[in-house]
């Protein structure tokens, strides 16, 4: 178990890192090729696709594939799309490597969330989901904020974003080749078995869940959220630039995004033992559509600075509460697995969709208006909420 969880938490640092350099890079690779918006969107949409696609075979990757190589696999494709990138010669080779960086993505959090919501205790489950997604935002914090440094400069000619994807890739190609050749004794029990021990036959989702309302009015709830809150980060150098703030200080913008997110998954995994993950969801999308039309609104970059961190906290800070709150009803580790799965996969699918109509309505009408939408999806996302059944939902006190 602790082999097992150290693994975890130093591949999810890695993991969500380098996840939250693709935005921050892309937007430096849309402006060199002259792209826009649009590309961007599209580029995100079918990365995303990418991922959620291959979350669904979290069920099969669980019982069959030990955790280094899960993991290993994951890193190597973070490795190979970041060369990609790196030596693109056109938008349409740099997106495709972006869609091949990420596409791993899904998968490794699905078996993360399966496995410590098996493994823990539920009166505790908010405050390990908090840590474990925490140590994703030690890695965002630098690596993102890295990223956009680098990007501002040029070595030799080359531009800044090559030479970043260049060094992400080749550290994670690096982390790979250890994974797969690391001596067994290094890992212990991580080495010698599956993430998840099998608990039914089969490898099929069990998509009759949604029929039952007490798994459905999360997922519903966990979809509304998706649209108001995954794309805040991914198309927040746009309204950046939109507010003419000079593309050297962005570093400055994703690392109190990331200080928030890691400071709002220990505290909001906390709250949630104590008052439950459906007051804690309720809160937290109040207080996220009234910042994301004070950061629409907002001129001056020490303000927008201090929005950037609050919306961190309730937007990727509140993982722990929406776990939770799916998880909730399941009684087994098969339930577990397959509400994760499929809610993931239909977060997934919103943000499949979510980047390539933001993008649209962004190049044809003002970046304003998509976070004018994201606001109002985010009061809507209370709803589902309010109908959840309170039995069970208030917490441990």
């Amino acid at each position: 178990m602790r082999s097992r969880r150290f693994l975890l938490n130093i591949s999810h640092a890695i993991t969500d890192g380098l996840f939250d350099s693709v935005p921050i890079l892309l937007s430096f690779i849309i402006v060199s090729f002259g792209a826009g918006e649009r590309e961007a969107g599209i580029i995100i949409s079918l990365a995303i696709m990418g991922s959620t696609l291959c979350g669904l075979f979290t069920r099969y990757v669980s019982r069959h594939l030990q955790l280094r190589h899960t993991v290993g696999l994951i890193t190597a494709l973070y490795g190979i799309g970041f060369f990609a990138i790196a030596f693109a010669k056109s938008i349409f080779f740099a997106g495709f490597g972006v869609i091949l960086s990420i596409s791993g993505y899904g998968l490794f959090h699905n078996a993360a969330f399966t496995y410590l919501a098996s493994n823990s205790d539920r009166h505790s489950l908010g405050k390990t989901i908090g840590e474990f997604t925490a140590m994703g935002d030690i890695g965002r914090i630098p690596f993102a904020s890295l990223a956009g440094f680098i990007a501002t400069f040029s070595v030799l000619g080359f531009p800044g974003w090559r030479i970043a994807c260049l060094s992400y890739g080749a550290g994670a190609l690096l982390f790979a080749v250890l994974l797969f050749f690391s001596p067994r004794y290094l890992l212990e029990d991580a080495e010698h078995m599956p993430l998840i021990t099998p608990v039914s036959k089969g490898s099929v989702l069990h998509f009759s869940l949604l029929r039952q309302r007490q798994f459905a009015l999360p997922i519903v709830a966990n979809i509304l959220d998706a649209v108001g809150s995954d794309q805040v980060f991914i198309f927040l150098p746009y309204l950046l630039i939109a507010k003419n703030i000079d593309a050297k200080f962005f570093g400055v913008f994703a690392l109190a995004f990331t200080v928030g997110c890691f400071g709002g998954k220990i505290v909001c995994g906390r709250i949630v033992d104590y008052y439950g993950p459906r007051r804690t969801f309720i809160v937290s999308e109040a207080c996220l559509a009234i910042l994301l039309i004070t950061i629409m609104l907002a001129q001056k970059p020490f303000i927008i600075v201090g929005v950037s961190f609050l919306l961190g906290i309730v937007t990727k800070g509140t993982v722990p509460v929406i776990q939770a709150m799916i998880t909730e009803p399941a009684k087994n580790m098969g339930n577990i697995a397959d509400v994760i799965t499929i809610s993931s996969f239909a977060r997934g699918t919103v943000n499949i969709l979510a980047p390539l109509l933001f993008g649209f309505i962004a190049s044809r009408t003002h970046i304003n208006w998509i976070y004018c939408i994201m606001a109002a999806v985010a009061g809507c996302a209370i709803l589902p909420a309010l109908k959840m059944d309170r039995k069970n939902t208030n917490g441990s006190v």
